[in-house]
């Protein structure tokens, strides 16, 4: 999903230290009339003046790269071509967006040291001058899909119900898609949130396309740990088919860098695990349900008995009723398949369970993960039900089979956060069955609070005012930040640009200043009112002080000509 443009690759001793603000220009490359041209007329919304679809999107992708530029050091411009395309996508999901560094430097080996492969906007800020930039005048390349909520070019449809939002105040209606956090997500992978180990083979630097820099490391890779093995991507032990095994392994690969794993607790939540005692299960991967109550410790626990409906191949599906009582009390074992999951969960109910957990099979599309269970109309279950992959189902049925009273749990694990592994490393998403371009390049999708950089798009992020982790891996891999004050002109407002774990307040500040004055086109009455909005928008959200809230209304006014 989110795939890499490599167009050039230069060999390049990377030093140099960097002190000014990136600056991040987007480039269009649409054609009159469409994508980022298309006139259609749309109502300004969130905090995007836009009065056309066009203008819309051109205004949401200058305010994402401002963001990013505020907090990251550069010396060298970096230019990231933006289009509307014709992604993959059917009525029920789709590729958002994609996007990746235009082209790499790299760094030859060195005696034991392997050769690294570098990201062009990093590579070119660690140079201090430019390197190089691809044929289409990029560094980066990203991609957004044309035709979500809509129809594909032939005909069928594309996420039916949804579309883009392109309002600046994290604030997207249920059915929409925040423009801006995709936008952020896929400038992230350009400027370095993406690994070129080869998917089927484990070989590292295999995705960059180029074989003389196969055996090669890459800034994104050099911060992996397995921990199947217990060994980093990259050390001299840890094998092609090893890697391989991490990265189609849930709760394998993990984020290692040192400034990410200290801001983890400060981002992260603690752990709910799942567990099913008497059998081997004790899991962060479950899925949830869309239907009836939402599982907590208090409502999720109780002896655990595999339901049996007595009919057809599979008398553990609850696809027929259950006999009435077997369950009392109880929290349902139930196999996928063959109904509706509400409906087994309903069945369930029926006959006296206080819970249910159903189990992937072998025959889905993917059981190595613990599928999402969307409701039924013609039921109305209201137990609280998880599932869990096939392996987690296969140890379940082994223990029940063998008469080992079973008895689950739902509960915090102390010390340990969601999504991160017992020694605090934020979890890389690594599904049984390789997802192209998003397998191993995000966070994996069970951290919680959401994260920037997971697979899948999620209404609670708010990319404009907050980038969780993302800037700690970032200076990970290299970057320096700007741990500076947000600036109204020479006005030093007193907001911080960042503060960990990812909160860019001050960034979002710098990005409202330029788009106000945008706006106001020369009307100072009609930029005090933007930037006091802007003031009062992030103080409700807790992300300034009332001091600091004064501070930007301090600045503004001594703009006298926005």
């Amino acid at each position: 999903m989110k795939t890499l443009l490599l167009s050039a690759v230069i060999g390049s001793a990377l030093f140099g230290a960097t002190a000014n603000a990136a600056i991040i220009t987007p480039i269009n490359q649409d054609p009159a009339g469409i994508g980022l041209n298309d006139p259609t007329l749309r109502a300004p919304e969130g905090g995007n003046p836009g009065k056309s679809v066009g203008e819309q999107r051109r205004i949401v992708y200058q305010f994402a790269a401002d963001l990013w530029g505020a907090v990251l050091q550069s010396d060298v411009e970096t230019f990231v071509g933006a289009s509307f395309q014709d992604l993959t996508c059917t009525a029920t999901g789709g590729t958002l967006g994609s996007a990746g560094a235009s082209w790499i430097a790299t760094t030859p080996p060195s005696g034991a040291e392997l050769g690294m492969i570098y990201h062009a906007p990093l590579a070119n800020a660690l140079n201090g001058s430019r390197i190089t930039i691809s044929a289409a005048g990029t560094d980066i390349t990203s991609r957004f899909n044309a035709n979500l909520g809509g129809s594909n070019p032939d005909g069928t449809p594309c996420m039916t119900g949804s579309g883009w939002y392109y309002g600046l105040d994290g604030n997207a209606p249920e059915n929409l898609i925040s423009f801006l956090d995709v936008v952020m997500h896929e400038i992230g992978h350009g400027l370095g949130f993406s690994g070129f180990v080869g998917y089927t083979t484990g070989r590292l630097g295999e995705r960059v396309g180029i074989p003389q820099y196969y055996g090669y490391s890459d800034v994104y890779t050099e911060n992996a740990f397995d921990n199947l093995s217990g060994k980093r991507f990259t050390e001299a032990s840890m094998t092609n088919a090893l890697r391989v095994t991490a990265i189609k392994t849930r709760g394998a690969p993990a984020w290692n860098g040192a400034t990410t794993r200290a801001q983890t607790p400060q981002w992260l939540d603690p752990a709910v695990v799942l567990s099913v005692n008497g059998s081997s299960v004790k899991t962060q991967f479950f899925g949830t349900a869309s239907f009836g109550p939402a599982a907590t410790p208090a409502n999720f626990a109780g002896p655990v008995v595999v339901a049996n409906d007595g009919t057809g191949p599979d008398t553990a599906d609850a696809c027929e009723a259950l006999p009435a009582g077997s369950l009392s009390g109880k929290v349902a074992y139930v196999n996928r398949g063959s109904c509706a999951f509400e409906i087994k969960a309903a069945n369930a109910q029926a006959a006296g369970a206080v819970a249910a957990i159903i189990g992937n099979v072998a025959s889905s599309g993917d059981p190595g993960t613990a599928p999402g269970m969307a409701e039924d109309a013609s039921v109305n279950a209201t137990i609280p039900t998880l599932s869990v992959n096939l392996a987690d189902a296969n140890l379940i049925k082994t223990a029940a089979q063998a008469g080992t009273p079973l008895t689950a749990a739902l509960g915090q694990v102390a010390g340990q956060f969601a999504g991160a592994d017992s020694s605090g490393r934020p979890l890389l998403y690594a599904p049984a069955i390789v997802a192209g371009g998003s397998t191993f390049s995000h966070f994996e999708s069970v951290l919680v609070p959401d994260a920037l950089m997971e697979p899948a798009n999620s209404p609670n992020t708010d990319a404009g005012r907050m980038v969780d982790l993302t800037l700690a891996a970032f200076v990970d891999e290299g970057w320096s930040l700007n741990a500076g004050t947000a600036r109204i002109g020479s006005c030093d407002t007193g907001v911080k640009l960042f503060k960990n774990p990812g909160l860019i307040a001050g960034a979002n500040v710098q990005a409202q200043d330029r788009l106000c004055r945008t706006t106001a086109n020369g009307n100072r009455a009609l930029y005090l009112r933007c930037m006091n909005d802007t003031a009062a928008s992030l103080k409700a959200a807790s992300m300034i002080s009332t001091v600091e809230q004064a501070g930007i209304r301090t600045c503004a006014a001594k703009v006298t000509s926005p």
